[in-house]
């Protein structure tokens, strides 16, 4: 999902803009407005004028020039100076509009020029009115009006229009600070809920809205640390309770093989197989119990390191877990090398022991390629075609995610590196078990 930045500059910005746009169009038609009163001001003045003059004529058709309250009046256009003719493209030929122009001439003050075509009841009159600035400021105390106050007045206003748009700008800045420091409030207490907080009443952070925001982050935490609490109950209890019959089973095993050495009994090369086999799973139980007990603490030091032949443990295991593969038209490769490696030895154990058992459930038919190269260990499990598809069908069945979540998390928890791919034909896992100094394997995987 893209970023679009952060909400407080979300709103700024938006607010800002449609404030500016405002502003702008508001300034825009309040010029506008300003020049066309202008210009029906000067128009409304020229036709009182022209009207004026035409009832002093009495009915009669001017012809010649006149001057009027300082307007140039004639019935002909052509009586008009030749300055006035040349300012305008063309005769004023439409009545009540203002026409304008402007002769620049050889003078440094150029002349404008407003016009405007009239009727009357002896006949139409052209009204021109000429505009030319002073050339120096104090002529306007000799009572010549200031031709730049137009212009001025215009500024003026857009003056206005962004002293305007500032002050909004302030405004909102000055709200958003208002609005967002109980935003802020309720971040800086989420931030800090434990387990001691959750048990005070939540803060009034103003807005209604806020206030349920935070009764449902209050909620949503206590239901995760209620769920916590009983799961570490639960931990503390099964700990108790799994240990004493753990401790039980391998206490009378080896009762048993006291009993065994002290009566002088020969036991048969299948009865020292399951002895051997029970002993390894009362110490698999152990080790195990020990570890999703470390596993499920946030602190904790982790097991003890011990001296482990890499290559005697996966030997060890795959001999444990053949019983999987009765039935199964599956060919299993060893590929191991002389290795003892440093490190916790029941997490290990229980890594491979996953690994291998979840290739050796899935695979029906084809192989499995195991091989370990120093620390690193990878299985391949290749299945045929044919039987991917029924494997696929039956892993949900089998409780195998819970074994490779359970491996995820110990070689996360331990700083293993650990790779899980996935193809239509078959699976990679890859894992190193923090070994110093020792070659890491090729990407490639046995065939």
């Amino acid at each position: 999902m893209r970023r679009l930045g952060s909400l407080r500059g979300q709103l700024l910005l938006g607010g800002l803009s449609l404030g500016l746009l405002l502003v702008v169009g508001y300034s825009l038609l309040s010029a506008n407005y300003f020049l066309r009163g202008m210009d029906n001001i000067t128009l409304a003045h020229m036709a009182r004028v022209a009207d004026g003059y035409a009832r002093r004529l009495e009915g009669e058709r001017s012809r010649g020039l006149e001057e009027v309250a300082g307007y140039q009046l004639s019935g002909r256009w052509q009586a008009m100076p030749e300055a006035v003719r040349q300012a305008f493209d063309g005769v004023p030929s439409e009545p009540g509009r203002l026409y304008k122009g402007r002769d620049d001439g050889p003078s440094e003050r150029p002349t404008f020029y407003f016009a405007m075509h009239h009727p009357t009841a002896s006949g139409s009159l052209y009204v021109v009115d000429a505009v030319v600035p002073p050339p120096e400021p104090g002529m306007a105390d000799a009572g010549i009006p200031p031709p730049r106050d137009a212009l001025n007045s215009l500024m003026t206003l857009l003056g206005l229009g962004v002293a305007i748009a500032v002050g909004l700008l302030v405004a909102l800045l000055w709200w958003l600070r208002h609005v967002s420091r109980p935003v802020q409030a309720l971040g800086h207490w989420a931030r800090g809920l434990d387990a001691r907080r959750l048990q005070e009443p939540t803060p009034d952070f103003g807005y209604p809205e806020l206030n349920e925001l935070a009764a449902l982050l209050r909620g949503g935490l206590q239901s995760a640390h209620d769920g916590l609490a009983r799961e570490q109950r639960f931990l503390a209890h099964a700990s108790h309770e799994l240990r004493t019959p753990i401790t039980v089973l391998r206490h009378n095993l080896e009762l048993l093989r006291r009993f065994q050495q002290t009566h002088d009994e020969t036991w048969s090369p299948r009865h020292r197989q399951v002895f051997a086999r029970m002993e390894r799973a009362g110490t698999t139980m152990k080790h195990l119990t020990e570890t999703l007990l470390w596993l499920s603490r946030e602190e904790g030091a982790a097991p003890p390191d011990v001296n482990v032949d890499l290559a005697a443990l996966l030997e060890g295991q795959v001999a444990e877990l053949e019983y999987l593969l009765r039935d199964k038209a599956v060919a299993v490769e060893l590929d191991t090398e002389f290795c003892r490696v440093s490190l916790p030895e029941a997490p290990a154990r229980i890594v491979l022991g996953n690994l291998i058992r979840n290739a050796f459930v899935h695979t029906w038919e084809g192989r499995v390629v195991i091989r370990q190269r120093g620390a690193e260990v990878q299985i391949d499990n290749h299945r045929l075609p044919s039987t991917a598809a029924e494997a696929g069908e039956t892993a949900g069945e089998s409780g195998f995610g819970l074994g490779l979540q359970l491996t995820a998390q110990l070689t996360e928890r331990l700083g293993w590196p650990y790779e899980n791919l996935a193809d239509a034909t078959g699976h990679r896992v890859r894992v190193v078990f923090e070994a110093r100094g020792v070659r890491p394997m090729g990407q490639g995987g046995a065939s």
